[in-house]
């Protein structure tokens, strides 16, 4: 079984319910995972996605560092299957011991850990979803690769020519910006709500 590697995106929250959902992407073949979670589960990735400190350990640094102490730590996770919608995964330790673990659960303590998270050919086969197709990334405003414009012996003479045309009043303008006006954020997290009542028993899928 060849492990593939995912790249843990965000924390969506999706209406009606504020149901927190969880975006995993292959970047290789664009192929996105998304995992339904619950709140609490949400917020701790939130927490280890930005680095916010807290004043006392959550539970999944608490079993992060527990597995350090044992001397057993843990060195990867791995999305191993999915099954109606509902996907499972499995802790990979230091030993090469594994231990059963929801997905979410699994994502968490790998991003507090600093360690890969793994699916395999078969999950993404079946549940992944095609970035290429322009409607789905811009149904979940995720950015499409950006492609590398091909340099060719044309497009660099046309270059010569443009700046053999240039004078240094071209790169000044008239009224200069000292201020940046048009700052714009490239990327927007959804809030997570710890403190939501809507929490389901089992809210994977």
């Amino acid at each position: 079984m060849t492990d593939i590697v995912l790249k843990v995106l965000e924390i969506r929250i999706v209406l009606p319910g504020n149901q927190p959902i969880l975006l995993l992407l292959h970047q290789d073949s664009q192929r996105l995972l998304r995992l339904w979670i619950g709140p609490s589960e949400g917020t701790a990735i939130g927490v280890a996605q930005q680095g916010v400190d807290t004043p006392r350990p959550t539970t999944h640094q608490l079993l992060v560092e527990a597995l350090v102490q044992a001397g057993d730590p843990l060195g990867a996770v791995r999305i191993s299957k999915v099954d109606d919608e509902v996907f499972y995964a499995e802790l990979i330790l230091a030993s090469g011991n594994t231990v059963d673990s929801r997905a979410s659960d699994a994502v968490a303590a790998a991003l507090f850990a600093d360690v890969p998270v793994f699916t395999t050919e078969g999950v993404l086969e079946s549940a992944g979803i095609d970035l290429n197709d322009g409607d789905i990334a811009a149904e979940l405003h995720i950015n499409q690769p950006e492609i590398e414009p091909e340099v060719t012996e044309e497009s660099v003479d046309e270059f010569r020519e443009f700046l053999k045309d240039l004078n240094p009043e071209d790169f000044l303008s008239s009224t200069e910006m000292s201020e940046d006006d048009t700052s714009t954020t490239l990327f927007e997290h959804d809030e997570l709500d710890p403190d939501t009542d809507n929490e389901p028993d089992d809210f994977e899928k």
